[in-house]
């Protein structure tokens, strides 16, 4: 875990420094991007990293993505996420079946300041998806279940200026509809975190 987020770190400030000494067509092509978008009310955002959520009384990592249009100080996407390692338990005796789930659904996004160095937004996604108990040889599905979850979250994104970006999210999701074995939607339901690389094409006067 640790590893994948001081990679992410290291990967943002290795940019930021390539960036710092680019040469002056570099900055100028920038200068030229920003003059673009100076008087352009629509742009577009991505987010690739993990999120570290609540998953049967521990912490486990997924994969997220997220992309959305923007508009103004508002934001409208889609997002994706899944369970980068299976959980192994017993289900039935002496059976042991890997958890997995995926989700996708809506995100809606509010960008609430900005400074010179941080820019601060507000999240909330809404998310579809299935929960199922997988045989780890025969990769068949045993149990499965649809689930549905909300996920409001706070986000600041550090060196606004250039369109890539370090993203870090604080938040909570709530799991519901979930009818498995061995597990229930409390189970997945609790505060989260993220890490990752944001690419910001949108203007920054909002």
């Amino acid at each position: 875990m640790h590893k994948c987020y001081l990679g992410l770190l290291l990967c943002f400030l290795q940019y930021v420094i390539v960036a710092q000494q680019a040469d002056s067509l570099t900055h100028s092509k920038t200068n030229n991007f920003s003059h673009f978008l100076k008087n352009k009310n629509i742009g577009w955002a991505s987010f690739t990293g993990f999120d570290m959520t609540p998953t049967m009384e521990s912490f486990q990592k997924q994969i997220r993505l997220d992309i959305s249009l923007t508009y103004e100080r508002l934001s409208l996407g889609m997002t994706y996420s899944s369970l980068l390692c299976g959980l192994k338990q017993y289900v039935i005796f002496p059976s042991i079946y890997r958890l997995n789930t995926m989700h996708g659904g809506i995100i809606l996004g509010v960008h609430i300041f900005q400074s010179k160095w941080i820019n601060g937004y507000v999240n909330t996604a809404y998310q579809w998806g299935q929960m199922v108990w997988e045989d780890p040889t025969s990769k068949e599905y045993i149990f499965s279940s649809k689930s549905e979850g909300i996920k409001p979250e706070f986000e600041i994104t550090i060196y606004p200026k250039f369109w890539l970006q370090l993203s870090a999210k604080v938040g909570y999701q709530q799991i519901s509809k979930l009818e498995l074995p061995q597990v229930n939607s409390a189970d997945f339901s609790g505060v989260f975190y993220s890490l990752g690389l944001k690419i910001n094409l949108s203007n920054e006067k909002y």
